[in-house]
């Protein structure tokens, strides 16, 4: 930037730390912030820009990157905030890395690319895709063929995750076997054919685009430009580059970033947080920060951000001590952690003591944040048993997951009680997820009417599931749905629904019937903790058969849909990176609860560390009182900071 290391941009409203005028003022090439949560990232990085500005730069020549559209608002906001003008704001380029990528294959292909944004948006290429797997490999191999708006979304996500990481571009992919490729992708043969079919319908093996996915322009950008040196020089050349949120980079972003430094031989500045790698499903990796970085440019700086401006001193010791990093407050206010302790030998203790923390809730925003969606089932139960109203942050209640819609289909057909589903949607859902779980391959057209055919007609579910099963190909399982739908039926309309659901559960295999639908193993495994928590609420609230239905609805309408202006919430961790709230409760910090035996234990480690830096004014944690039974992660919390 300059010999000079003075800070020439005085920024209004702020006073910079002098960790922040380091960083603003740094004179190497390369610079990585290591920073704490909510040490103010994007707000130095924007004290970055102005710096460079103050000193010349034209805005035109500098970039800025971010992984999603709220934080490209919110370092365009910071840099207005600090003073830079928006006339000088406007000249600059702040894209999230998708969005920049898409400009540039704009101008090297000459063409504005149709752009497909939403799963709804996509779905049908994916079932054309899957449906030209059936027809030409059908005879060759045995094939999992599942239409189902979950199948779809799972196929989507794992589209996305191979390429983030490249996948297909890895040494020896070509040159392998299937088999060793398979095993290297982690995918079954059906998904790994239905991607090779997707992207020939994309246009991705011949070059000829037809139209791009949420990521997809990352991808080809660096597919095409990675053998293809005076390609390269095509690309725009930057002075200043800078990058927020970098603990969200998989390879191919990684690829575009360096391709971009290296092109105009830019000073970087690029800002992340180690310990919030949490989205590996999507490529994301400890690894760029920890040391791709390093291995590309050498002589890079390292430069701290360690205070933080969301919460204060009594959290910041607490994820201090879980990182082993410096981690302090720049706030004069506390932010107490708390830990309340319940009996983890009586099911409902939890979300009993979950009640209990509610009355003394902090005043604004309260967020009860879940490892993952199988919690939710008693959550919701105690806040609707307690009349207590709620929203949900980026999910759904747990009566629209797919197994619960399966077991309430099952009673309904077999209590011939599906008008009281009421709404014509939901019955809908709910044939779906009957197709999905008896494992009936439906063709995209033949499943699109059956859905509406039961949204108007509902009588027509039980004959149509009937008729379906007795042409399924796999008569094995039709025939214990039907078992499992007459042994509903055969049962008085008193007996209790609990006990009544286990035995299905048993009969169906369900557990193993996850693992067949479902591509993600970790995924699975919460499908099935989802079912055992749903047949145990239900034991637990003495429901019977003939009332299941009405149970269900009531608490359906109960549930606000979206966040509104909700004071209490509930979300799952892995949905509210970069949101903060003024109460955190974490419940269920519990062995195998969280963190989970079978998930990474560093992923699990940051998504505690995640979780517990969203609170502002204090974090509220719910643990069993036996020790043998509580996360390793109590122990990290201050001494003399729980309660009882």
């Amino acid at each position: 930037m300059s010999i000079d290391n003075t800070a020439q941009f005085a920024p209004k409203r702020i006073t910079p730390t002098p960790e922040q005028l380091a960083i603003q003022t740094a004179q190497k090439k390369v610079v990585l912030i290591d920073a704490n949560a909510g040490a103010a990232k994007t707000t130095t990085l924007a004290l970055r820009l102005a710096e460079a500005l103050h000193r010349g730069r034209p805005p035109e020549r500098m970039l800025a990157l971010v992984f999603t559209e709220a934080a490209r608002v919110a370092l365009r906001q910071r840099l207005l905030d600090i003073g830079v003008p928006l006339g000088v704001v406007k000249r600059l380029s702040i894209d999230t890395f998708d969005a920049f990528a898409a400009k540039v294959l704009r101008e090297l292909e000459g063409v504005q690319m149709a752009y497909l944004r939403s799963d709804e948006e996509l779905r049908p290429v994916a079932w054309e895709a899957l449906e030209a797997v059936s027809e030409k490999y059908a005879h060759r191999y045995p094939l999992d063929i599942n239409t189902t708006n979950a199948a779809i979304a799972e196929f989507l996500k794992l589209q996305l995750r191979t390429k983030a990481r490249l996948d297909f571009d890895a040494p020896d992919f070509d040159s392998n076997t299937l088999e060793d490729n398979l095993e290297m992708l982690g995918m079954s043969r059906t998904h790994y054919l239905w991607l090779r079919e997707y992207e020939g319908l994309r246009g991705a093996d011949t070059g000829e685009i037809q139209f791009r996915a949420p990521f997809d322009a990352t991808y080809d950008l660096v597919r095409m430009l990675a053998d293809d040196e005076p390609l390269r020089q095509q690309l725009p050349a930057y002075q200043i580059i800078v990058a927020d949120e970098l603990h969200d980079l998989n390879e191919a972003s990684f690829r575009l970033l360096t391709m971009l430094i290296r092109r105009g031989n830019a000073f970087f500045c690029g800002a992340g947080d180690k310990d919030q790698v949490i989205y590996t499903w999507s490529g994301a990796d400890h690894r760029f920060l920890r040391q791709r970085f390093e291995q590309e440019f050498p002589s890079l700086q390292r430069m701290p951000l360690t205070a933080s401006y969301r919460y204060g001193t009594q959290l910041a010791q607490a994820v201090g001590a879980l990182k082993n990093k410096p981690s302090v407050s720049a706030l004069t206010r506390a932010t107490p952690v708390e830990v309340l302790y319940y009996d983890h030998t009586e099911p409902q203790a939890c979300s009993a003591q979950l009640i209990a923390a509610l009355e003394h809730a902090h005043a604004g925003t309260t967020a009860i944040l879940l490892r993952d969606r199988d919690q939710a089932i008693r959550v919701e139960t105690a806040l609707f048993q307690s009349g207590i109203a709620y929203g949900l942050v980026d999910m759904n209640s747990y009566l629209l997951n797919q197994e619960v819609l399966m077991l309430r289909g099952m009673v309904a057909i077999a209590r011939k009680d599906l008008h009281a589903i009421t709404s014509g949607p939901r019955r809908g859902e709910i044939l779906e997820a009957l197709v999905a779980f008896a494992e009936i391959p439906f063709t995209r057209a033949q499943l699109q009417q059956a859905k509406a055919d039961v949204a108007n007609y509902p009588e027509l579910l039980e004959g149509f599931l009937t008729n379906q099963l007795a042409k399924s190909v796999n008569q094995d399982k039709a025939a214990l749905t039907l078992a499992a739908v007459e042994y509903l039926r055969e049962l008085p309309p008193d007996a209790p629904a609990g006990p009544a659901l286990q035995h299905v559960f048993a009969m169906l295999q369900l557990e193993q019937t996850a693992r067949r639908i479902y591509v993600d193993p970790a995924q699975a495994r919460v499908v099935a903790r989802s079912l055992h928590g749903f047949i145990a609420v239900c034991t637990e609230a003495r429901v019977a058969v003939g009332g299941f239905a009405g149970w269900l609805g009531e608490m359906e309408e109960a549930v606000t849909v979206s966040t509104g202006k909700a004071k209490l919430v509930i979300a799952c961790i892995d949905q509210i990176k970069g949101l903060e709230y003024n109460h955190v409760i974490l419940p269920y910090l519990a062995v195998d609860e969280f963190p989970r035996s079978k998930s990474d234990p560093l992923e699990e480690e940051n998504r505690f560390y995640v979780a517990a830096t969203r609170a502002r004014d204090r974090l509220t944690i719910l643990a069993p009182q036996d020790p043998a039974y509580q996360s390793r992660y109590i122990a990290v919390l201050p001494p003399g900071k729980a309660k009882r």
